[in-house]
């Protein structure tokens, strides 16, 4: 499976999962470290694969998103750092399948007091507006929350939640991060991509 996720062949990784369910478990252990391209690989083939399961064995996947959400739980130990990404990604392969999630995942940011989740929340939020998933309980509030913090990469990946979605109320703090000029690194594509805060924040008052 890893090199399938290396070479981000989702097609070879769905194979692997539709074979087996249980190999879902395995992309949750890839996606564990952000520092490295692997994890985010696998969190987009959990997007992929857990899409495709779902709509033939729809409870296998329940169980995996249930397991995802322990590993964010403090009982869990705190290792599910990209809890988040990867139920964003779940919802957003499969809106209808999972509806009673969106509003779980938005919660999750209130599990930590270092901004770990929130940073995942506000990814979630934009892939499963991206997905044509809006009107999430939480999701404008936790944008706004986003655009208030000082963190250059929770500003940024704030601000493009904020233009998927279309925040209410969103552009004049938007707005006032357009003179920002610190870069922070965020994935997009298969790799990651330095930005100027004020840059995305320019690009976002576009779209809101």
């Amino acid at each position: 499976m890893k090199a399938a996720l290396e070479a981000r062949d989702y097609d070879a990784v769905a194979a692997i999962v539709l074979d087996d369910p249980k190999a879902l478990n395995r992309l949750i252990s890839f996606a564990m470290n952000k520092d490295e391209l692997v994890c985010w690989h696998a969190i987009e083939a959990m997007g992929v694969a857990a899409g495709l399961l779902s709509r033939i064995n729809l409870e296998a996947v329940r169980n995996t998103v249930r397991r995802i959400l322990w590993s964010a739980r403090e009982e869990s130990g705190g290792m599910g750092w990209s809890a988040p990404e990867l139920l964003g990604e779940i919802v957003s392969a499969n809106p209808r399948g999972f509806d009673d999630m969106p509003p779980i995942i938005v919660s999750l940011h209130t599990e930590d007091e270092e901004g770990v989740f929130l940073r995942g929340v506000l990814w979630a939020v934009r892939r499963m507006a991206e997905g044509g998933v809006t009107g999430v309980e939480g999701a404008d509030e936790v944008v706004r929350l986003g655009l208030r913090r000082d963190e250059a990469d929770i500003r940024g990946l704030a601000a493009m939640a904020a233009a998927a979605l279309r925040t209410p109320g969103a552009a004049e703090l938007v707005e006032g991060l357009a003179e920002d000029e610190r870069s922070f690194r965020y994935y997009q594509d298969g790799e990651y991509v330095e930005a100027r805060v004020g840059d995305v924040a320019r690009q976002a008052l576009e779209m809101i």
